[in-house]
């Protein structure tokens, strides 16, 4: 079977997954070790008969519903390939505007120090260390195995030494010293129960639940994060969370004004609302 034969028997096959040809077409990528452009280019060359097995029993996992991004090991996030696992979450586009947030807020600045809480695959402390080779930061999951895989993403992004990775649990007291950072960064747990119970198959039955729901209602994590921030930012850090489309008035109001200033709710492309935007106020 050409490459072509097999990539049109897998796109039928995948009918009413999403994106059925492009999954397909990332399979033969992975199996085959070859790109796009080759994918195309020679898509009359037979597929080996190893390869063959392997492309199935790949197919296989998918329809059974498992994510791509786990079939192939990995995802794209801000222009960059990161290895993913079942002890990750997978990086969704929406993240991204929490890296966009932070580099318009700092610009030029070069001496940032950031605190990642809850990093997971490692993809927003490591692209913010890609984008500003001068910035600093520490990533914190309480998972060794996340841990693992975002070490391996610094590594493969060329962040290894700009980023710390620490194996803790955010929600209890950090050892860092207070006013230590300019920037908090997060995208934590943040699904309610009765949310959870409602999610796609492909998410609630692959990705890890502690990644996803930190209690009953959903706030138990970024009410976690905001304690956090507000006492390792310096006066005039910059927190930014990300939450729940319908999480803008309550994660808002995690954040007294007593502590903080412009806060404000940021939207995603689908002008829903996606992450929470404060600034730490004087100490004074």
């Amino acid at each position: 079977m050409t490459r072509r034969e097999w990539k049109i028997r897998a796109t039928a096959r995948l009918a009413g997954t999403e994106a059925p040809a492009t999954v397909a077409a990332l399979l033969l990528c992975h199996v085959l070790g070859i790109d796009k452009v080759a994918l195309v280019a020679h898509s009359e060359e037979e597929v080996p008969a190893d390869a063959e097995r392997q492309l199935e029993a790949l197919l296989a996992r998918r329809l059974a519903g498992e994510p791509a991004a786990y079939l192939i090991g990995r995802r794209e996030f801000y222009g960059r390939d990161f290895f993913v696992d079942l002890g990750t979450l997978i990086p969704r586009p929406e993240t991204e505007h929490l890296v966009e947030a932070a580099l318009e807020f700092f610009g030029d600045r070069q001496d940032v120090r950031f605190l990642d809480l809850g990093t997971g695959s490692g993809c927003i402390a490591v692209t913010l260390a890609a984008e500003r080779p001068t910035w600093r930061g520490a990533a914190v999951d309480i998972s060794s195995a996340a841990l693992k895989t975002a070490r391996r993403n610094a590594e493969a992004n060329g962040a290894a030494d700009a980023v710390s990775f620490i194996e803790a649990d955010f929600t209890r007291p950090l050892p860092f010293a207070c006013g230590s950072f300019d920037l908090v960064v997060s995208n934590p747990p943040y699904i309610s129960e009765e949310e959870y119970a409602g999610l796609d198959p492909g998410v609630r039955n692959f990705e890890p639940r502690s990644a996803l729901v930190p209690g009953p209602s959903g706030l138990e994590h970024p009410r976690a994060v905001e304690a956090a921030a507000r006492a390792l930012l310096k006066e005039g850090g910059l927190l930014l969370m990300e939450h729940g489309c319908l999480q803008g008035d309550a994660c808002r109001a995690l954040c007294p004004d007593a502590y903080w200033k412009d806060m404000r709710t940021g939207r995603d492309l689908a002008g829903k609302d996606r992450f929470l935007f404060a600034v730490r106020r004087s100490y004074a």
